[in-house]
């Protein structure tokens, strides 16, 4: 048996107990048998580490490992799957039909929440977490298969790795199909992401500035939690929504706010699409909030941004968590514009980007993982969102090498189209305080979030009045 350890940086207490679950419809029927063993193939021959079993290890500390057989034994479980075949449309399913009838609206529209499909596309035996199924393997593969659509849902431990490498996980296995091995995986035994100098070689002043993922005292740690009691005692209950966001309209808001922005300063650097989300989603979560401190935070992925994962084969190769997080904190107020925050977020990720910054985010990051400490990046008794932002690892995702021969044959050159939707979080934990833009379609955006009671029930009376967020 080999005992690896998890990498550091996959041991964040954030990460270690969730199972991330994704499901990926494509319009079409996908051959299950060649799936299957596609998969086989690459874990038994090719990314052996994706068979490993995740455990405590023996040691003092208990730090959490994987457990790989030297050569897997006939019978050994490479991977949990399971197949439920419907001979009707996915339209007859009632949540599918919602979600394609949504995507044709121009407007910003409240649809039901993720745990709605969850409950009809994901078996109802899969853990929700780690320790729900201690010694099971890591990746689940359920495969819904309609007479013109396949779901195929995917839970896999956040320490295993982000989406970026679920991501490559599933490239590698299509690329299977066609005979494609996967270049050598990345990050097998080795610890390839920076902050590995000495924590006690950089600066105190850096790793314990405020404003972004820093060094805090106990003291400190107690304050960030006593900031949300007041709203979690006031407005314990929550309503759970998928918001879809259409690209003209994001793309609207996005030039008109940086027209309005450029007018004061020529030399303000460009937004983006995401910039803008995170900026409604922030005005939409603080709906009918007063003033106050707020650390707005977005998740930003290494690859490609570091010497380390710099190649395509690099990129392709690493499948553990390559995340680091951007940061803006600034006074809440109403009259901010969507303008004003999708800056402060820009600005943010690009000082991150920085190698230096990098490097000591990184340390940081070591660090609270040594000590147990949680990675909540707010400061005592302020506020705090965080925005993921997975839509950039279903870029060029292609499922037609997969797909059935007669679907391929009678769909011929029309292209599949594919939507991702999904959750990575504790269920144990309050969802308000941040979103996730699930994925971006021809049609728009889907974002996972939640809100107070309370909240949501203003955000509905705010988009039946601007459902093109024209006054947000």
């Amino acid at each position: 048996m080999e005992v690896i350890p998890v990498l550091p940086l996959d041991r964040l207490i954030f990460f270690r107990n969730i199972r991330t679950r994704t499901f990926f419809i494509v319009d079409d029927q996908l051959n299950r048998h060649a799936l299957r063993e596609s998969l086989a193939h690459l874990i038994r021959d090719h990314w052996r580490k994706l068979g490993a079993r995740i455990a405590n290890s023996q040691d003092k500390d208990g730090q959490l490992v994987y457990h790989l057989p030297e050569v897997f034994p006939d019978d050994y479980e490479l991977f949990r799957w399971s197949e439920n075949h419907n001979p009707g449309s996915i339209d007859r399913i009632e949540i599918a039909s919602i979600l394609k009838t949504a995507s044709s609206e121009g407007v910003a529209t409240l649809l039901p929440s993720l745990d709605d499909f969850d409950s009809v596309f994901r078996p109802s035996g899969w853990p929700f977490h780690l320790q729900d199924a201690p010694n099971a393997p890591m990746l689940f593969v359920h495969l819904s298969i309609f007479a013109d659509a396949t779901v195929i849902a995917i839970s896999h431990p956040h320490v295993l790795g982000d989406q970026m490498g679920l991501m490559n996980i599933v490239k590698a296995w299509l690329g299977m199909l066609e005979g494609n091995p996967p270049p050598p995986m990345i990050g097998y035994m080795e610890d390839t992401l920076p902050g590995k100098k000495p924590f006690d070689e950089y600066p105190n002043s850096e790793v314990t500035k405020k404003g972004r993922m820093r060094i805090k005292s106990r003291l400190e740690n107690v304050g960030t939690g006593l900031g949300f009691i007041p709203e979690l005692a006031l407005n314990p209950r929550e309503d759970k929504r998928i918001l879809f966001l259409p690209v003209s309209l994001v793309r609207s808001l996005r030039d008109r706010q940086s027209k309005e922005l450029a007018g004061g300063n020529n030399g303000l650097p460009g937004l983006t699409n995401a910039d803008i989300i995170t900026a409604i989603m922030t005005k939409l979560s603080r709906l009918n909030t007063g003033n106050h401190m707020l650390s707005v935070s977005q998740t930003v992925n290494l690859r490609g941004r570091i010497p380390q994962l710099s190649s395509p084969d690099q990129r392709a190769a690493y499948v553990h968590n390559g995340l680091v997080y951007a940061t803006s904190r600034f006074p809440f107020q109403q009259s901010l514009t969507l303008g004003d925050i999708a800056l402060m977020n820009r600005q943010a990720i690009l000082r991150t980007l920085d190698p230096n910054l990098i490097d000591t985010l990184m340390a940081v990051a070591r660090e609270v993982t040594r000590r147990s400490q949680k990675m909540h990046i707010c400061e005592p008794l302020e506020k705090s969102y965080h925005v993921s932002n997975w839509s950039p690892a279903w870029r060029g995702l292609d499922f037609s090498k997969a797909l059935d021969a007669g679907a391929k044959e009678a769909r011929g050159d029309k292209r599949l189209r594919l939507l991702v939707l999904g959750q990575g979080k504790e269920s144990k934990f309050p969802y308000r305080f941040g979103a996730t833009i699930m994925c971006k379609t021809d049609e728009g955006y889907w974002v996972d979030w939640a809100a107070s009671r309370k909240t949501m029930k203003a955000v509905k009376m705010y988009l039946a009045k601007d459902p093109m967020l024209e006054e947000l």
